[in-house]
């Protein structure tokens, strides 16, 4: 069941991707378009909404003032991966869920039952 889903969700950044390429494409004279202006132009909101999130509630530097330091997930991390080509980061995504999907598919196909076992006629 969690393999079909991580598969499903690949497979959707798989069209997004598609989709981001298709736009790179058509577009004429302009670079690839990076991931941060293509999640701006389709929802503002939800990556501003995203940036407070991680640097207040996830980001550890954020989250535990006691810690002195200056917040580091969002602004060097993120960012940087925000300036990326959009259709390459889809890509990786893609690859990551559904090879991911592969390998719990495959360690749960490994896994052997004794009621499997007396069916075949084996011990």
């Amino acid at each position: 069941m969690g393999s079909t889903l991580l598969r499903i969700i690949g497979y959707g950044f798989g069209l997004v991707a598609l989709y981001a390429m298709w736009l790179d494409l058509s577009s004429t004279g302009t670079p690839s378009t990076v991931l941060g202006q293509f999640w701006s132009d389709r929802h503002l909101v939800s990556l501003l909404i995203g940036e407070a999130i991680v640097s207040r509630y996830i980001d550890p530097c954020g989250l535990i003032v006691a810690l002195g330091c200056a917040p580091f997930l969002w602004h060097p991390m993120i960012v940087t991966l925000l300036s990326w080509p959009a259709a390459l980061v889809f890509l990786l995504l893609t690859v990551c869920f559904t090879s991911l999907a592969r390998l719990i598919r495959g360690r749960a196909e490994r896994r052997v039952r004794g009621r499997d076992l007396k069916r075949r006629g084996e011990r």
